[in-house]
């Protein structure tokens, strides 16, 4: 039996596509084998969020700018093997964020109307192709965010119960949604925009995902 663990990294930011990110995807990935992981979710903010991308690009043309940043960090992340997975995170409705897990380039391409979806179309669109949608860091309180609260439970698939960003207060709050709702996946995510909080969360697994 195979006893070898894998470390997944689920929510990770770098520039350009990531306005508020201080990683370069180089710097993404010598982090990552620094501290040991096989890999990661490259959940970059999109359209709707804190996006480092022209939005006034053609649709094609914006996706693709996500599509090359992942490219990149494919690039880098060859010299270790390490598997290295798209993904992004968007905001649905007044500063609240989902992460999409199973998206690809091709499924984004396909959808123009999302730009300026709600939480029920992107769950919509999302699940006609068994993308999963994680609620990201519910409860946070911050400026920005008028009120932390949860999104529609049937807009979503699961919650990150885990967010090395939040406080512990908002992790806690988070597990007793958790708790009261067995149907949710859960994820841990570092939400890391600076080199240093790379590995502070993920996931630990006896299989690859690649």
């Amino acid at each position: 039996m195979n006893s070898k663990i894998y470390k997944y990294q689920l929510h990770t930011h770098t520039s350009p596509c990531s306005a508020c990110s201080g990683i370069t995807p180089e710097e993404l990935i010598e982090s990552l084998h620094e501290g040991g992981y096989q890999g990661c979710v490259i959940t970059n903010h999109f359209i709707g969020g804190n996006t480092g991308i022209d939005r006034g690009l053609s649709w094609q043309k914006f996706v693709k700018q996500y599509v090359d940043d992942y490219l990149e960090c494919c690039k880098y992340a060859k010299k270790y093997d390490m598997d290295i997975i798209f993904g992004i995170e968007e905001v649905v409705v007044a500063a609240l964020e989902i992460l999409c897990y199973g998206v690809t380039p091709e499924m984004l391409f396909a959808h123009p109307e999302l730009a300026s979806a709600g939480p029920e179309e992107w769950y919509k669109v999302m699940h006609s192709y068994g993308v999963l949608c994680i609620q990201a860091h519910p409860f946070r309180e911050r400026d920005y965010i008028p009120k932390a609260r949860m999104l529609p439970f049937d807009c979503i698939d699961g919650i990150e119960v885990y967010n090395a960003c939040n406080t512990e207060k908002n992790n806690k709050e988070a597990e007793v949604i958790a708790a009261e709702h067995s149907k949710f996946i859960l994820v841990s995510g570092a939400d890391a925009h600076r080199k240093e909080d790379v590995c502070r969360g993920g996931i630990e697994t006896t299989k690859r995902i690649r």
